[in-house]
């Protein structure tokens, strides 16, 4: 059995099924956070940090007045935390999170939210100089045809950054039957670090910082973990590692 081409889209029913899952997902959140049972989304500024260290890491050079784009921000976004730059972020799901204030509640001024795909980016070519996919490409329809915007977007001297949580060879296997199953319902597809670093080659794109983290520790922390469906994972080998890229156009 292959693992399915990262290029190929899938199916439009498959594609809302997923963000379904994806509301249904922000909807429960939301309501813990109203009933004070969780944290606002904090998350974000770490991830923003995160963003800040590798974009120094790699000797990336941005100008403080370029325009930066995140693709899937959710209801708040990276962007939301970074303090320089004229900042857009677009979801598919931006007509459902601004009807949540507890979703949105820690959104700041100067960041214009769009509702729209990252397969249909309502820009001209050459606006950006940094694009943002962070934990979105396996949530898309057709990533392959994501790029292919990031690409058209970006300006000639301009940076990709990207975050995905990837997979060993054999625990993409295991999770494109979750998929195909509809058993994980909100991620249509399944990477590895050798086949999104083809997926990236493929449009252009070179990473000059990788990061990757360590598939052993992932899989200890979900073997020690008090959830179930966490130890299930890490002795199925389904367990998830972060890969992250900073790619030139």
């Amino acid at each position: 059995m292959a693992v399915r081409t990262e290029n190929r889209g899938v199916p439009v029913e498959r594609w809302q099924q997923a963000q379904q899952y994806e509301q249904s997902f922000w909807q429960r959140l939301g309501e813990d956070i109203e009933t004070g049972s969780r944290d606002q989304l904090n998350w974000y500024k770490w991830r923003a940090e995160q963003l800040e260290q590798r974009l120094k890491a790699s000797s990336a050079q941005l100008p403080p007045n370029g325009k930066v784009l995140e693709i899937g921000s959710g209801p708040v976004g990276i962007v939301n935390f970074l303090t320089w730059g004229h900042r857009y972020a677009i979801d598919p799901l931006e007509h459902f999170y601004k009807t949540r204030s507890s979703l949105v509640s820690i959104r700041k001024p100067g960041v214009t939210y769009l509702d729209g795909t990252g397969e249909k980016l309502p820009f001209d070519p050459t606006t950006f100089s940094l694009v943002i996919i962070d934990n979105v490409i396996d949530h898309t329809s057709a990533p392959a045809i994501v790029l292919q915007e990031i690409n058209r977007v970006l300006k000639p001297d301009g940076y990709l950054y990207l975050s995905v949580n990837v997979h060993t060879r054999w625990g993409a296997l295991l999770h494109e039957c979750l998929a195909g199953l509809r058993i994980d319902r909100g991620h249509p597809h399944t990477f590895t670090s050798a086949t999104l670093r083809r997926l990236l080659k493929a449009h252009g794109f070179i990473p000059h910082l990788e990061q990757v983290d360590d598939y052993r520790k992932s899989r200890r922390a979900d073997r020690t973990s008090q959830r179930l469906t966490d130890r299930i994972k890490g002795f199925t080998g389904l367990s998830e590692f972060s890969h992250g890229v900073v790619c030139r156009r």
